[in-house]
């Protein structure tokens, strides 16, 4: 009899639940919008009944899709966007959650950056500080809002809230631990040492136990039964860090394998098994052996995200009652747009840069014969140079960077994989899977649960192979080059 396993991705924009037979194919999704609540300039929150009760509804909404019966789905797995905060008070009742785009700790970075004990604390977290950080965040709420700091109970991740609500336990993980500023590598834990730098070695008491991520941390309750429609007792794994889980999903955990995330966040990381170098951007643990060297930034998909919800919203409902959808019929159109130098060229810096410089988005180079699609393409070219920038830092600091396994929206584009190809001068991978980080927790959820049960490359699940063309490199280089020289201009500004 098949068995079946559950994976939950819960992101910054979107909440999302994915079915994966025991071969790792996917049955069937659902997502559903995750708001965002902005009740000041640079905040970016999240109601946290809302992100349970959207998380229940998409899953339950998967079961009735897939008509599954759901004592079948033997294991539960669940990743999220990393950094941030999802507080709990002494009741362990909802109290704040803020997700990981938030921006109010600008001023704080700055003065820790220029703090004598800078340089120590970037050597033991291996990442140094950035707004959204949740050490930096942690920070900010005990300075700035020292009544709700002292209400802290519990600090948790994303998924580790999604997991206390499926489970009524509290623990988290390695990979996110280790990604949020929190995790020492030179003492390989939490230490005062670290925790001082940010005035935060009361907090220690107040972060959940640590376990590897394939752990089961306990059973599905009576209450989430009623809400989600799983069955009770049904094993929930620990989970992932959300780009963690992409690796794992997209197959790419051996030593050298190199995955890439274009979704919200512009992610770009490579297995390593060794501590990756301090002028990377973030280090994070992959396994007890393994880490994973991550350059990442906030310029990715979110960028055209806003470009259609600020300028498209009339096409994107038009497309939607058609029966089509927006991205789709862009990539359609791209595929006729003529390679040319006069296109504009885009910074896609709305929500942040890829160096932490202060520099604002732009659209430079507009004339008067430039259509709509003409901006769109700026935006798709734009974005995969972002990418381009963490991806020669890697190579910088000594990673071969060759053939990439790539997830996020983009992904389930051919136009924007080939683009990256073309652009990263590699062989491009992605798996004709809607949602790669949630087939990652899945499957490690699997293996978790069944004995006997071995991992194995699965033939049934297939995959779109694009290689770079020869003839469009000397064209990408220049736009690079171009793109380049506009973002090193307005860093003088």
């Amino acid at each position: 009899m098949m068995s079946y396993a559950l994976g939950i991705d819960c992101g910054n924009t979107a909440i999302k639940a994915a079915l994966f037979d025991s071969h790792g194919a996917e049955i069937d999704t659902v997502a559903i919008n995750f708001p965002t609540h902005i009740p000041k300039p640079e905040y970016t929150e999240a109601d946290m009944d809302e992100c349970w009760q959207l998380c229940a509804d998409v899953i339950k909404s998967l079961i009735g899709k897939t008509n599954i019966d759901s004592l079948k789905i033997k294991a539960i797995g669940v990743s999220g966007h990393g950094n941030g905060l999802y507080l709990l008070d002494n009741k362990r009742s909802p109290l704040l959650a803020i997700k990981s785009l938030d921006n109010r700790a600008a001023c704080e970075v700055q003065t820790i950056e220029s703090s004598e004990g800078y340089f120590d604390l970037k050597r033991r977290n291996r990442q140094g500080v950035w707004s959204s950080q949740s050490a930096v965040l942690l920070m900010w709420l005990k300075q700035n809002s020292p009544q709700l700091y002292e209400r802290i109970g519990q600090v948790l991740f994303c998924k580790d809230y999604i997991n206390f609500q499926l489970t009524g336990e509290l623990f988290t993980e390695w990979s996110d631990i280790s990604a949020s500023g929190l995790f020492d590598f030179e003492q390989d834990k939490v230490s005062e040492q670290l925790l001082r730098h940010y005035d935060l070695v009361d907090i220690c008491n107040k972060l959940p136990a640590i376990v590897e991520g394939n752990r089961v941390i306990g059973g599905i309750t009576d209450a989430a039964s009623r809400m989600t429609g799983l069955a009770t007792g049904t094993p929930v794994i620990a989970g992932l860090f959300d780009v963690v889980a992409g690796a794992y999903g997209s197959e790419a955990t051996n030593l050298g394998d190199v995955s890439v995330v274009a979704g919200t966040w512009n992610i770009n990381q490579v297995v390593t098994d060794s501590l990756p170098p301090e002028q990377v951007f973030m280090a994070c643990k992959l396994s007890k052996q393994s880490y994973l060297a991550i350059e990442s930034s906030t310029c990715s998909a979110s960028n055209l995200e806003w470009l259609v919800q600020r300028f498209f919203s009339a096409q994107k409902q038009l497309e939607a009652k058609q029966g089509g959808n927006i991205f789709e019929s862009f990539n359609r159109r791209l595929e006729d747009v003529q390679r040319q130098d006069a296109l504009p060229i885009f910074l896609p810096y709305l929500y942040g840069t890829t160096d932490r410089t202060s520099t604002a988005a732009n659209l430079v180079g507009i004339k008067g014969w430039h259509e709509d699609i003409h901006i769109v393409y700026a935006f798709y070219e734009g974005i995969v140079f972002a990418h381009l920038e963490h991806v020669q830092r890697l190579r910088e600091s000594g990673y071969k960077v060759e053939t990439i396994s790539i997830s996020g929206g983009a992904s389930r584009s051919d136009y924007w994989c080939q683009l990256f190809a073309n652009v990263l001068d590699v062989k491009v991978i992605a798996m004709n899977c809607k949602e790669i980080g949630a087939r990652g927790v899945a499957m490690l959820a699997l293996e978790s649960v069944q004995i006997g049960y071995e991992p194995e490359k699965h033939p049934c699940v297939s995959q779109r192979i694009f290689a770079p063309v020869d003839d469009h490199k000397s064209y990408y280089k220049q736009r690079f080059q171009k793109y380049c020289a506009v973002r090193n201009a307005l860093n003088t500004i």
